[in-house]
This record gives structure tokens, C-alpha cells and sequence, in this order.
């Protein structure tokens, strides 16, 4: 239960926070809405040209930057986390999915959450909102940090000393002012497992991540032939590596907390052949409704193949 010394404010707070809870959310935390902190260290990141070729994280920059070009006279931001399933059961001849396209779409799931959340906010129209996933343009691990959700951590994930790094983000933007709640400092200390563990070396500093070198960015990402010195370490889609090391996703005192029904993992493939000969009916009946899809028919297939390949190169 969220506790802030504002009496009325502070009520209609904890109403907040207990029906985000009631409705699935794990947990909740409110940012005064402003220019985003971190504004000028994502331009800088844009710049050097880190996003690879994302283009669409060049586009509606201000409103990425400052949440309040997105709703007029917006005053707060709230920030909720849903959990995925941390579990990996593949045997270990398959190629790697990472853990949270193993579900449903999490767009698919945490919309309606999120738009129930926003009627609650709204009061039936009296307060104006607008909710988003990771597919709007703000900046969304910006917030939940300011909001304490958690920390950003050096692997550039938002880190909960709970539940550690396995859950998704959404936000909803309104012009409700809400008290704030508080930011929790870093508590990542002198540890660098998550960089020196990365297989391609794409965290190239603390918080900063080098999208042309990222194995989520080539085998999701990424349009057409993959580049001569590429390496996906038998992840097919996605890369879990960086969370896989972290000490509080590993730790014994992490909270595993219920996941949502629809998000529960389904059976991945046995194998990269089995990719590479499933026909579209089949492809479907795999990944349908699941965010590996947007990787596409043939640039799954394209992945699958380059793992054949490296397995084949590496000696016996």
C-alpha cells in the first residue's frame, strides 16, 4: 500500500494503487508530468546513431520527450508493471525465445488494463487520459524510474528489488494531479555481470545500449539479409542474456509473482529445423497472437538459419 502524508490526496492515491492491483497490475507509481529528465541523454543516443536503423524513434521527438505534447495540461503519469513468466523450460537443443514473446501479445493484453485503469482515473470523462504501451512515443523507463517502480539498471531495464527485471511497462497520462510517489535510488553498486556476460558486447557502457550490435535488435528488429559478422548465440528471437545474469532476477529472496493467464508461456520449437520447414499454416499455428510475429515468416526463418549456420562453423 502506497502511504504519502496528503490525507484526501493521499486516498484517492491508495484507491488508485489498489485497483491497478485489482485489475492484474503488480504495482503502481505516479510522476508529475515534465520534460523527461533524460531527455538530452536519448537525443545523444539517436545521434550516434545507436537506434541502428529504427527510425521510427526519430519521430515525434517532442512528444517522446515530454509527455505533455501528448495531453494538454497533463499533470501526472502514472506507471504500472504487469509480470511475465521468468521460467525457462526449452530443452537445449531448441533456439531461444526470449521470455516474454513466449505468451500472448503483451500489447494485446495490457490495453484493456490499461484503458479499464484510465476510466477509473477518468471518473466518467471528468478527468482527461491517454494510455500507452511501448509502442507510443514516450519514454516510458524514464517514468517508472521517477515513479519507483524501480531502477534503471545497467543493462538498461527497469530493475524491482521484488521481482527483479521480468515484468512489461505501461503508462497513462493524465491531467488528475495525484501525489507523487517516491523514486527508489540504484542498487546496482560496482556489479558489471550484465555487461561482461552480453555475447556481442551491446552494452557498450552502463545504461547505454548499441542497437547495431544487439541480438533483440537483429533478430526482431532488423529488415533484409543479416550483416556478414552478425552472431545470435541460438537466440531465434529476442535476448534474454542480460537478465538471465542480473543478481536480483537470481537472487532467493525474489518475489515470483503471479503472471496473467494469457501471457503464460506456450511450447516453443524443438528445434531451428523446424522452423525452417514449417510452412505459413504452420508458422502460424506456433506463433499466432504472440509478439514473435513481428519478426515475420521469412525473417524468422532467416534467424532459424543463421543459428544453423553458427552451429555448423563451431568446432565438435
Amino acid at each position: 500500500m502506497i502511504t504519502d502524508p496528503l490525507g484526501s490526496e493521499n486516498s484517492s492515491l491508495n484507491n488508485l494503487d489498489s485497483y491497478a492491483r485489482g485489475i492484474g497490475f503488480h504495482s503502481l507509481g505516479v510522476a508529475r508530468a515534465d520534460r523527461s529528465p533524460h531527455a538530452e541523454k536519448f537525443q545523444s543516443w539517436i545521434d550516434s546513431g545507436m537506434h541502428a536503423d529504427m527510425e521510427w524513434l526519430t519521430r515525434n521527438t517532442d512528444r517522446r520527450l515530454d509527455p505533455r505534447k501528448s495531453l494538454q495540461a497533463a499533470k501526472s503519469i502514472i506507471m504500472v508493471n504487469l509480470p511475465y513468466s521468468s521460467k525457462s523450460d526449452s530443452p537445449p537443443t531448441a533456439p531461444k525465445i526470449a521470455r516474454y514473446a513466449r505468451g500472448r501479445d503483451y500489447h494485446k493484453v495490457m490495453k484493456p488494463m490499461l484503458q479499464d485503469l484510465s476510466n477509473h482515473i477518468s471518473e466518467n470523462g471528468k478527468w482527461k487520459t491517454w494510455y500507452c504501451v511501448d509502442a507510443s512515443p514516450i519514454l516510458e523507463r524514464d517514468w517508472a524510474e521517477i515513479s519507483g517502480l524501480g531502477w534503471i539498471g545497467k543493462n538498461g531495464l527497469i530493475l524491482n528489488k521484488e521481482i527483479g527485471s521480468w515484468f512489461f511497462l505501461g503508462g497513462i497520462v493524465t491531467d488528475r494531479i495525484f501525489p507523487v510517489t517516491q523514486q527508489i535510488t540504484d542498487h546496482c553498486g560496482s556489479c558489471t555481470r550484465c555487461l561482461d556476460a552480453c555475447p556481442t558486447q551491446a552494452i557498450v557502457k552502463p545504461r547505454t545500449i548499441d542497437a547495431r550490435k544487439c541480438i533483440s535488435y537483429w533478430t526482431i528488429e532488423h529488415r533484409g539479409d543479416l550483416p556478414a559478422d552478425a552472431r545470435l548465440h541460438n537466440w531465434l528471437f529476442g535476448c534474454d542474456v542480460c537478465q538471465e545474469v542480473c543478481p536480483w532476477n537470481t537472487r532467493p529472496g525474489r518475489i515470483d509473482p503471479p503472471i496473467h493467464k494469457e501471457l503464460e508461456p506456450r511450447t516453443p520449437p524443438e528445434s531451428s529445423e523446424q522452423v525452417i520447414d514449417a510452412t505459413h499454416e504452420e508458422w502460424l499455428e506456433m506463433f499466432a497472437g504472440t509478439p514473435v510475429t513481428r519478426t515475420g515468416f521469412t525473417g524468422l526463418k532467416r534467424n532459424a538459419q543463421q543459428i544453423i549456420q553458427e552451429r555448423n562453423e563451431s568446432p565438435s
